[in-house]
């Protein structure tokens, strides 16, 4: 049985010495994988972050990324070498990229220039705004920004959704999806669970709220494709859970 787990968390360019990421480790990934990799007939490969946690056990295959579209890359490269039978998706995406840093007077002459003085309607100008804006960021991003310069803003892009490629490239894969939101009311996190489940064909998806997790703790609800829901606890408990959903479907899928 081959198994793909994403762990740790991307981080994304604002020049060539910084960086924006976030805060996830990749404990959970790494714990995930060595609970598989106690089944000597599973392979497990991993894409990890840059300063993830890895895996324990010697037999993890280890691919570093970096930002979204080294991920992205990889990905698709790995699932048109090889078939998996399962992939756990437990990378915390970066959900923006920089596309472009601007000094506050830099960015201010150009709106002024863009938008210019003439008396219009706030639909209007909102537009004019919003059209100025995208077109600032034209010229390269510089190797290193400016530490003298006092504001500094940053125009962000949203970043292609990882999840949605692995049923494309591999239909047959048992997928789990993990949704993680903060300090919200359980039904909102399950429908937020739900809906990734639906919009990207997952199995399975991990529901968790950030203010429920700390060093000894991890409450989560881990839903099934057949409306199942498992409540639990810790890490480790996790990690077992979805190993044991994971391969009991893989044996009534057929799948070795």
């Amino acid at each position: 049985m081959n198994v793909l787990i994403t762990a740790g968390g991307t981080s994304e360019k604002i020049d060539d010495v910084r960086k924006i990421s976030n805060t996830a480790t990749g404990r959970l990934g790494s714990l995930i994988a060595d609970c598989f990799l106690t089944d000597e007939s599973v392979s497990v490969t991993c894409l990890c972050s840059e300063n993830a946690v890895l895996p324990k056990k010697p037999r993890a295959r280890i691919l570093r990324i970096s930002d979204v579209q080294s991920l992205q890359r990889t990905v698709e490269e790995e699932m048109h070498a090889r078939a998996y039978d399962a992939v756990i998706h437990s990378m915390a995406v970066s959900d923006y990229r920089v596309k472009y840093s601007a000094p506050s007077e830099w960015l201010a002459a150009q709106l002024a220039k863009s938008v210019g003085n003439g008396s219009q309607n706030p639909e209007s100008l909102a537009a004019q705004i919003h059209s100025a804006l995208l077109s600032c960021g034209g010229g390269d991003r510089p190797k290193k920004i400016s530490s003298d310069i006092e504001n500094v803003f940053l125009c962000l892009e949203k970043t292609p959704k990882i999840i949605g490629l692995f049923k494309k490239l591999q239909p047959q894969t048992i997928l789990v999806g993990f949704k993680l939101l903060a300090g919200v009311e359980e039904t909102e996190l399950l429908d937020a669970a739900r809906n990734l489940m639906k919009r990207n064909e997952c199995d399975f998806v991990l529901a968790n709220d950030q203010e429920k997790i700390d060093e000894n703790r991890h409450e989560a609800i881990l839903l099934g494709k057949d409306h199942s829901m498992t409540r639990l606890h810790t890490k480790d408990e996790i990690a077992a859970a979805i190993k044991e959903h994971v391969m009991r479907k893989a044996k009534e899928g057929g799948q070795k």
